[in-house]
């Protein structure tokens, strides 16, 4: 998920009860306490490697691609572990993936085949740190030694955008024999996925946070998507048919969170039942999961388009993030948010998304990049600057 989502109590049913929500994690806004420095199974897959030529892209944006994914370089520990920042201090493995999505996409933007090298080693480090549920928990490092926190902010969102991942970075360099050396990394993604699946179809945020997000519903689903393709590359028919089938399940019970009254998915459901409409003037945790569904791929056509003009209409500064919005927890800082920026990208709003990019990308240079800019962030401006509507499987 988005590191960000509140989880509530077993029972919400009014706005006291979500006004005294706990925050699983800090958003990423400038009123974070947090700031470091800035400097910074048996069927056998084809083997074949083939150069992708980079598409054409104007000097600035080849520019700002290559400084972003530069300054990501910076974030990897030897190992190939993609930390949260550039402090190399903690890591965050839905920030990794994040990252990665955005490597790659350097690659094709640059022709730079350093990004999507970075991008396997970070994919092999989260495969040998899979449990055997394929979970994988957050890290400290000190002094270079990784320790495990035991916990996560989510099981779910991690698999599907580690799937993510692996798919930008074979579609990126078109290498499908060191994808194959993924093959047990990519099953247990999916198994992750699984783990956690409902009978509705949706997904708890892990086995002790018994919240189905919208957030992670969509990174989730996205993932799955993207687990048909590489598991049809690596020629196993069962995978795909199984991820295919896990996310048709998803996008129905997805489907069933739609509230008429509101225009809106709501945002949660509990294990009571319980659910979490959405309040249009609250940017965080409300409004923002609303073009999730959109940058994920579970709202398309015209009812994306929809759902995505409603939202800059209601939270016109969702790009500005030196901005005041309301949150759940009460007036707070903007902060980034590219991911809502590439819902004006998959509905070809490619307009709104540069100019989007763009504010985004001031506010971090303006700050040196200082937290909570953070490699997640990075990752995904890197697709939103260069109108990347690729990374998801269709």
């Amino acid at each position: 998920m988005t590191l960000v989502a509140a989880g509530l109590g077993a029972l919400v049913g009014s706005q006291a009860a979500a006004a005294s929500a706990a925050a699983k994690k800090a958003p990423r806004t400038t009123t974070s306490v947090a700031k470091a420095t800035t400097t910074s199974t048996t069927a056998k897959a084809t083997t074949t490697t083939t150069a992708v030529p980079p598409p054409v892209f104007d000097a600035t944006t080849v520019a700002n691609v290559r400084s972003d994914a530069d300054w990501l370089l910076g974030a990897q520990l030897p190992d190939g572990a993609i930390a949260h920042y550039a402090d190399r201090v903690k890591i965050w493995p839905y920030l990794g993936n994040e990252a990665a999505l955005g490597l790659a996409r350097a690659t094709e933007v640059t022709g730079d085949t350093r990004y999507v090298s970075a991008v396997w080693r970070w994919l092999q480090w989260y495969q040998a740190h899979q449990d055997s549920h394929g979970f994988v928990t957050d890290y400290n490092v000190v002094s270079g030694v990784e320790t495990s926190t035991g916990d996560m902010d989510s099981t779910d969102a991690y698999a599907g955008t580690f799937l993510l991942a692996a798919r930008k970075a074979w579609k990126a360099s078109g290498d499908t024999a060191t994808l194959a050396t993924l093959r047990t990394g990519i099953a247990a993604a999916v198994s992750a996925v699984e783990a956690t699946q409902d009978t509705d179809g949706m997904t708890w945020a892990k086995p002790a946070w018994r919240v189905k997000y919208l957030m992670d519903q969509g990174e989730t689903y996205a993932g799955l998507r993207a687990a048909v393709e590489l598991a049809t590359a690596l020629n196993d028919s069962v995978l795909s048919q199984r991820a295919g089938s896990d996310a048709n399940r998803m996008a129905a019970g997805v489907a069933s969170l739609w509230d008429n009254p509101t225009a809106a998915y709501d945002w949660a459901k509990h294990d009571t039942g319980a659910l979490q409409t959405t309040n249009w003037s609250v940017l965080y945790s409300d409004a923002l999961q609303q073009p999730w569904a959109v940058t994920y791929g579970l709202s398309t056509g015209t009812a994306a388009q929809s759902l995505v003009t409603r939202f800059t209409t209601a939270q016109p500064n969702w790009a500005t993030p030196t901005a005041t919005a309301v949150f759940t927890s009460g007036p707070s800082t903007v902060g980034y948010w590219p991911a809502a920026g590439l819902a004006l990208v998959q509905t070809g709003q490619t307009t709104q998304a540069a100019a989007a990019a763009a504010s985004i990308r001031t506010a971090a240079v303006a700050a040196g990049k200082a937290w909570p800019f953070d490699t997640g962030v990075a990752g995904l401006l890197v697709l939103l600057e260069s109108g990347d509507s690729s990374y998801l499987a269709r």
